[in-house]
C-alpha cells in the first residue's frame, strides 16, 4: 500500500511539472509572438547592394552568410524580442566588408533563456567576434567572458554584464537611445579594458542598430535608418580591421 502510495505521489507531482512547464512554454509562446518584426524597407535597402559574392543559408537556428577568404568569423546575437530578420542589412553589409557571419536564432527571440547557444558557431578555424544588441549584448558579454576563442566583443545599444577585459571591445551608443538604462551602463564599464572603445551615433536612437521600427520607451532618432546602420557597418569593421 505504500509503494502504491508513493507511486500515486510521484505521478501526481510530475503531472503538475508538467502542467506547469506547459504554462510556461504557452506563456513564452504569446509573448514572443509580440516581437518586433523587420519592415520591407529593409528588404528594399538589402536589394540594393550587389551581394553576388555572399552565400546566403537561412536555417531554423541561424542565418548565415559567407564570403570566400574571410577575414573573420563574427557571430550576431539580436535583441530581446526582435526577430533576427531585422539584422540582414548590418549583416549583409559586414559580410561585403569580408566577414562571414551568423545571426543566431534564439529561443523565443530571447537569447537570454538560452545564452549558451551562440557558443555553437564560433569557428575553431579563424578569429572570432562576437556582437550583440540591446539584451543580445549582454548575452553576448555571458559568452566571450573567459572565452579565449572570442577575440573581439562588439555592443550596439548595450553594456556588458561579465567581465570582457580579456577582449578587445567596442560599444556603439545612440544619441537619443532612451531605451538604454544609462546608470547600469556606466556601471558596466568596470568589465572593460582600458583599451575599450565607445563610439556615439549622432542623432541615432535604439531600435535603429536593428531594422524593425519604432521601440516603445525608445528616443525619437534624427537620422534615417539607413545611415545609422551603415554607420555602425563602417564603425565596426574600422574596429575590427585596426585591432
Amino acid at each position: 500500500m505504500k509503494k502504491n502510495r508513493g507511486f500515486k505521489i510521484l505521478i501526481k507531482t510530475l503531472m503538475v511539472l508538467m502542467a506547469v512547464f506547459l504554462v510556461l512554454i504557452i506563456g513564452l509562446s504569446i509573448y514572443s509572438s509580440t516581437s518586433y518584426q523587420s519592415l520591407t524597407e529593409m528588404d528594399t535597402a538589402i536589394d540594393s547592394l550587389d551581394l553576388s559574392a555572399v552565400t546566403m543559408i537561412e536555417k531554423n537556428s541561424s542565418i548565415k552568410y559567407t564570403v570566400s577568404n574571410a577575414k573573420m568569423n563574427i557571430i550576431f546575437i539580436p535583441g530581446g524580442l526582435v526577430d533576427p530578420d531585422s539584422y540582414k542589412y548590418l549583416a549583409s553589409g559586414l559580410a561585403l566588408e569580408g566577414y562571414n557571419v551568423t545571426i543566431v536564432k534564439v529561443l523565443f527571440n530571447l537569447a537570454i533563456l538560452t545564452p549558451n547557444t551562440a557558443k555553437k558557431y564560433i569557428d575553431d578555424t579563424m578569429d572570432n567576434a562576437i556582437i550583440g544588441h540591446s539584451l543580445g549584448g549582454v548575452v553576448a558579454s555571458m559568452v566571450a567572458s573567459g572565452n579565449e576563442n572570442t577575440d573581439k566583443i562588439i555592443l550596439l545599444g548595450s553594456y556588458p554584464i561579465k567581465d570582457i577585459k580579456g577582449q578587445d571591445s567596442l560599444i556603439i551608443t545612440a544619441e537619443h537611445d532612451d531605451a538604454m538604462d544609462q546608470e547600469k551602463f556606466n556601471a558596466s564599464l568596470q568589465y572593460v579594458n582600458g583599451e575599450n572603445t565607445i563610439y556615439n551615433i549622432d542623432g541615432g536612437n535604439h531600435a535603429q542598430f536593428g531594422w524593425y521600427g519604432i521601440q516603445k520607451g525608445d528616443g525619437t532618432a534624427e537620422i534615417s535608418t539607413l545611415v545609422q546602420q551603415n554607420l555602425v557597418i563602417s564603425q565596426i569593421s574600422l574596429f575590427l580591421d585596426n585591432n
